[in-house]
C-alpha cells in the first residue's frame, strides 16, 4: 500500500468524520462511522462480493465467465505446474501443452502469473527454448499460470467502475518513440516519460541518434509503473463504445468497484483484456496534472457506497 493511498484514505476519513485505523503492517484499514464497520485490504474497497473478487483477480476466470456471457475477451489458456497432478490440473500441467500452444499460435504468445498485476512476470515468448526457463521462473513464485495468443495491439484502454458507471476512462501509450535524425533515444524517450526514464537509460545503446522517422520501442507492454503514458480519451464515439463494453463486464460478473482493461486491435477489435477488483491509481497519480483530485473523488465515492 503506497503513501499515496494511505494519504487519500487518510483525508477521506477525516473529511467525511469516518473513524480509522491501520492495522495488519497497513494492509488492512478498518473504517467505522454511525455503528458500520468496513475494510480496506489493499486497494479493494469493501463493494465487490467475494466471488465477484476471486473472479475478477483470476484472468482465467475472467475468461471463461465473460466467453460464458458473449463479451469479446483475448482467449486464455491455464497453466499448472507439473507438480500438480490432481484430476482438475490434468492436461493443463505440462511444459509440452504450453509448446503446442505456440506453435497454434504463429509461434508468439504472452506467458504471465495468472493472478499477477503491473505487468510483473509477463513474457512475450517468439522462442519455442525459452518457453522451459520462462514456466520455471514464474512457478516460483505463482501457483498457476495464464496463456494468450500476442495481439497487436494499437491501444490499451483503463475504465475504473463503480457501481455499473464509469468514473475515469483514459488510454495507455507504451513507450514508443519515432526519430527526428536529432536527438538520441535517450533524449526521445525521457521526453516521453520524463519521470520514469530520465534516471535509468545509463546503457550506452541509448545514446544512438535515431533517424528520421525510425521507431524505437523500449517496451511492448502498455503498464504505467513500466514507461507508458495515461492520456484521457476525448473521441465521444470511442468513449462509448469502451464504456459499453465496462458495463456489460460490471454486469455480468457483479463488479460494484474496479478497473476493467479493453484493448483495441490494429484490426480494430476491441477486447477485454483484464479485470481488476482493486483500484491502484499510485501511477496515474504521477503522471497526471490532476491525477491525485481525480484519484481523491474516486476513492472517495467508493468509500461512500461502501458505508
Amino acid at each position: 500500500m503506497n503513501d499515496n493511498f494511505k494519504q487519500i484514505i487518510q483525508e477521506i476519513c477525516d473529511e467525511k468524520k469516518i473513524n480509522y485505523k491501520f492495522l495488519s503492517k497497513d494492509w488492512v484499514i478498518m473504517l467505522e462511522k454511525n455503528g458500520k464497520t468496513r475494510f480496506i485490504s489493499g486497494y479493494k474497497i469493501d463493494l465487490n462480493s467475494q466471488g465477484t473478487g476471486i473472479i475478477a483477480d483470476d484472468k482465467y476466470a475472467t475468461y471463461e465467465v465473460l466467453k460464458e456471457k458473449n463479451i469479446p475477451i483475448i482467449e486464455y489458456k491455464i497453466v499448472y505446474n507439473k507438480t500438480n497432478k490432481l484430476d482438475y490440473a490434468m492436461e493443463c500441467n505440462s511444459y509440452e501443452y504450453v509448446k503446442d500452444f505456440f506453435t497454434q499460435n504463429n509461434n508468439s504468445i504472452v506467458i504471465k502469473p495468472n493472478e499477477g498485476t503491473c505487468g510483473k512476470g509477463v513474457y512475450h515468448i517468439t522462442n519455442l527454448n525459452e518457453i522451459d526457463d520462462v514456466l520455471d521462473k514464474i512457478f516460483d513464485e505463482n501457483f498457476s499460470i495464464s496463456m494468450c495468443p500476442f495481439y497487436n495491439i494499437k491501444h490499451e484502454y483503463r475504465t475504473i467502475m463503480i457501481n455499473g458507471e464509469p468514473e475515469l476512462l483514459y488510454s495507455k501509450h507504451s513507450p514508443l518513440v519515432i526519430g527526428d535524425g536529432k536527438k538520441t533515444i535517450r533524449e526521445l524517450l525521457i521526453e516521453f516519460n520524463p519521470k520514469y526514464f530520465e534516471n535509468i537509460l545509463n546503457d550506452s545503446m541509448y545514446d544512438r541518434i535515431l533517424e528520421k522517422d525510425e521507431k524505437f520501442q523500449y517496451s511492448w507492454k502498455f503498464n504505467l509503473s513500466q514507461g507508458s503514458i495515461a492520456k484521457k480519451v476525448t473521441d465521444e464515439d470511442l468513449s462509448d463504445r469502451i464504456i459499453n463494453i465496462a458495463k456489460k463486464v460490471c454486469k455480468e460478473i457483479n463488479l460494484k468497484f474496479g478497473s476493467v482493461d479493453i484493448i483495441q486491435t490494429m484490426d480494430n477489435d476491441f477486447l477485454v483484456l483484464e479485470v481488476n477488483s482493486g483500484v491502484m491509481m499510485d501511477n496515474y497519480i504521477s503522471l497526471m496534472p490532476d491525477g491525485y483530485m481525480t484519484a481523491k473523488n474516486i476513492y472517495k465515492k467508493a468509500i461512500e457506497s461502501m458505508l
